[in-house]
């Protein structure tokens, strides 16, 4: 939706007609360049006055279309949209991509089979925000490139980097769908889906596809397969990544649509075929109708504005009708107007200062925006850098493997909190996407080590940043970042990185490791001898520091560092674990840009270039009353506002009829704090029963019952019906029937002729008669859950945990580093 956010800007277009009203008026005198002796310099006369005033009627026009752009750009034009925010888990998809030579295969349309084939995982991706997706590539093995999470764009980022070949020639089929269930199988989704696209047979790997198929039926996960390409003789070409060369050729294609058609059917599933890249769109839609779920969302509100490019054309335009103007029409030379004319460049100069300011976006001060959570969310951040590697920890552990153990300890008890994780060394690397696969974070905990990142040093601070990342826009988590590390850094990142969480309402735990005396570690050379120890007191110091410098804010999150023996210190950890199935209000810290001050001042310069070379000062006593009356409008236009609670309720309410209901959020709940400073009791219930409203408009339900029950008893009677009425409305949606039914008594109580109460509360009163009702009739039922296959299961998912390890294995790099500081 298209909308201007500060329409009143358009009110300083009166300007240009009032400048014309005074020069009729005589108050004004426009520059008129006349015919003049002392303008002469003695050379030959030609006359071209009609073309002069052409272009300087033009010139005129580009400073005023100039001047029309710079209020045009103050009045925000802005392309808001709404965003769904979920607030439930849906379902779960990992696809199992075929890699094999095979898939080099051109015979869909112009482009290969695997191309295609992620091409449309890619489109899928895009269009269900709410579904959280994996990728297993399989080749003569498999392996996860992601593991089910909502990180969308690491997700599309790891599709592309898919290749054919990548992981051997063959097709081994059984374990991709192994290797699938294995890492679906925690998962916490309503649903749990895996796509197989293949365009061969089985020929490699130790599972066999059926046993693989009957595993995920066993789990209640569902098992699709698509046939890809046609069959026949196609062209394939390809470079093999593991030598570099080049294979082309035609391939005999006649995969085994018997063999596929048996695994989708075991798995509960159905079989596909397609040839061309619509085929494969279709198919894909028809997956995900039939996976479908229902899911609990809100809305946030994205905004795109366009201010920078209409300052752009505004200076552009100012910069070529004052060119025209000074150097081509050489007014600059009149020798009657040379002091005005030096006096309106110097203004006109100054407001292009001012736009040039306006367009560098410059920002200070920030505002607090309310974001609604729900769900619980860690990031853990793991210090690999050498220094780790020193044994000071109980039990004569190197502080790596107290990391290892501690982790996996927390891991047991977080219950399906969605976690990702950050490897952090000279650099920050997230390496886990989001996710609730415990079984991926367990197998890089088992072989994490220095070797897994070459760049050397230790920064802390960029690992807590790009945890800070990992938190995706798409569900309302908690963010809760965990670092593990034993405080040595080398870059001093550590207090800006907090700053930042801080302001993005991020809680940060720092868990120290090791022992506070000094110990011997080798450095990355493998050679150099340093001490390390852990440095708590520099942990604490940079905490207090961020603190200290952002202490104003209201959205005070946890910054915290404790020892990891210190006792009940996971405890605290798993605390901030605990989900939350209302909605709670956080906030986020936004910097507040400050374009419109300067394009304010670019117009206040503007107008002053006339009333400085224009008007008649003879004519003060004359024109007292009128330039009384332009003043005050000036000061009208100038006021962009005050402190009092009276203005942020009228900024609130109509941000609240534009719909913008975060920002009617953010002014109501400064005029509340201004209201509750000031003892306006009467004005304090208002604004809390229109901070509710917003809140409520928003889907934050648990704030807007918090708001509407502060009113007080004593506020008008119109206020407090419309408290207890909204306040039943909440409890009934979330079936919370028995409260409903006291706020709706509350209501009519209140006013006892509102035929909408009396209705809604004969409602709750049914529907508390039909819950009792189900509850005495209910029964459970008993079920014999057959566990023939569990041993099975147990053998195949623990070599999928081996194969995992592996992987992260083979991400280790040999090639010793050359530097002492790297620890």
């Amino acid at each position: 939706m298209f909308e201007f956010q500060n329409p009143a800007a358009f009110l300083l277009l009166l300007l240009i007609p009032l400048l014309y009203l005074l020069r009729y008026l005589k108050l004004f005198k426009p520059l008129s360049f006349s015919i003049v002796l002392a303008d002469w310099g003695g050379k030959a006369f030609v006359w071209n006055g009609k073309i002069r005033r052409v272009v300087s009627v033009f010139a005129t026009i580009l400073i005023y279309a100039g001047f029309l752009f710079s209020v045009l750009a103050m009045s925000d034009p802005v392309i808001t949209k709404q965003e769904k925010v979920y607030t439930s888990l849906g379902c779960d998809i990992v696809f199992v991509l075929d890699s094999s030579p095979s898939m080099a295969a051109k015979d869909m349309g112009e482009m290969t089979r695997l191309d295609s084939a992620k091409a449309t995982i890619q489109k899928l991706a895009l269009a269900h925000d709410g579904t959280r997706f994996g990728l297993v590539v399989l080749g003569s093995e498999a392996s996860v490139y992601v593991p089910p999470t909502s990180d969308h764009s690491t997700f599309i980022k790891r599709v592309d980097e898919v290749s054919v070949g990548i992981l051997g020639n063959g097709s081994a089929i059984g374990d991709g769908l192994s290797t699938a269930v294995c890492h679906l199988v925690s998962s916490g989704a309503q649903k749990r889906t895996i796509i197989l696209l293949t365009d061969g047979e089985n020929n490699a790997g130790q599972i066999h596809p059926e046993t693989a198929a009957t595993l995920a039926a066993d789990n209640g996960i569902t098992v699709y397969v698509v046939g890809i390409g046609s069959k026949g003789t196609v062209p394939l070409e390809y470079i093999d990544p593991a030598t570099g060369k080049e294979y082309t050729g035609y391939l005999d294609s006649n995969f085994n649509s018997a063999a596929l058609r048996r695994i989708a059917a075991i798995g509960n599933g159905r079989y596909y075929e397609v040839a061309t890249l619509s085929e494969f769109e279709k198919t894909f839609e028809a997956v995900a109708k039939a996976e479908e779920v229902v899911q609990n969302y809100t809305y946030r509100t994205v905004t795109q504005s366009f201010y920078k490019t209409i300052i752009f054309w505004a200076m552009l335009l100012f910069a070529a009708g004052w060119f025209i103007k000074r150097i081509i029409l050489r007014e600059m030379l009149s020798f009657r107007y040379k002091k005005s004319l030096l006096i309106r460049s110097a203004f006109l100069g100054a407001a292009f200062v001012m736009l040039l300011l306006a367009h560098a976006d410059i920002h200070w001060g920030t505002y607090l925006m309310p974001v609604q959570k729900n769900r619980a969310a860690v990031s853990f951040v793991y210090d690999i850098s050498n220094s780790m590697l020193a044994k000071d920890c109980e039990g004569g552990l190197t502080r790596l493997d107290a990391v290892r153990e501690y982790s996996k300890k927390l891991l047991s008890r977080m219950n399906g909190v969605s976690a990702s994780v950050v490897l952090a060394k000279g650099d920050g690397i997230s390496v886990i996407p989001l996710t609730d696969d415990y079984v991926m974070i367990e197998s890089l905990l088992n072989v994490m080590s220095p070797s897994l990142m070459t760049v050397p040093g230790s920064s802390i601070g960029k690992g807590i940043i790009k945890a800070r990342e990992s938190f995706t826009d798409n569900y309302s988590n908690i963010g809760r970042i965990w670092v593990f590390t034993d405080g040595e850094e080398t870059d001093n990142h550590l207090k800006s990185a907090l700053s930042e969480c801080i302001k993005a309402g991020i809680s940060v735990s720092i868990i120290g490791f090791g022992s506070e005396n000094e110990s011997e570690v080798l450095a990355g050379d493998g050679k150099t001898t340093v001490k390390t120890a852990l440095r708590s007191s520099r942990v604490q110091n940079a905490i207090e520091d961020a603190k200290k410098n952002l202490g104003f804010y209201k959205n005070q999150v946890e910054i915290q560092f404790f020892n990891y023996l210190d006792r009940g210190a996971a405890v605290k950890l798993l605390n901030q674990t605990h989900a939350s199935e209302n909605l709670f209000v956080s906030y986020e810290a936004k910097p507040v840009p400050r374009f419109k001050l300067f394009l304010l001042l670019g117009v206040l310069f503007f107008s002053l270039s006339f009333i400085f070379t224009e008007f008649d000062f003879g004519l003060v006593k004359k024109s007292g009353a009128v330039l009384t009356v332009i003043l005050c409008f000036s000061l009208c236009l100038t006021l962009t506002g005050c402190s009092d609670s009276t203005a942020d309720v009228i900024r609130g309410t109509f941000a609240f009829g534009q719909k913008q209901y975060s920002k009617a959020v953010s002014y109501f709940n400064s005029a509340k704090e201004t209201a509750q400073e000031n003892n306006k009791e009467q004005e304090l219930d208002y604004i809390l029963y229109d901070l509710g409203t917003a809140y409520s408009l928003l889907g934050e339900e648990s704030a807007a019952m918090e708001k509407y029950l502060l009113i007080a008893d004593s506020a008008p009677a119109a206020v407090k019906y419309g408290a207890y009425y909204n306040a039943g409305i909440i409890a009934h949606k979330n079936e919370d029937y028995e409260n409903a039914i006291e706020y709706f008594k509350k209501a009519l109580e209140v006013d006892s002729t509102k035929l909408e109460a009396k209705i809604n509360l004969e409602l709750s009163i049914q529907n508390v008669e039909v819950n009792v009702k189900n509850s005495t009739s209910q029964a459970t039922p008993s079920t014999d859950e057959t566990r023939d296959n569990r041993d099975m299961e147990k053998a195949v998912f623990e070599r999928i945990k081996e194969n995992d390890q592996k992987q992260w294995k083979n991400s280790e790099t040999n090639s010793s580093q050359s530097l002492a500081d790297d620890y």
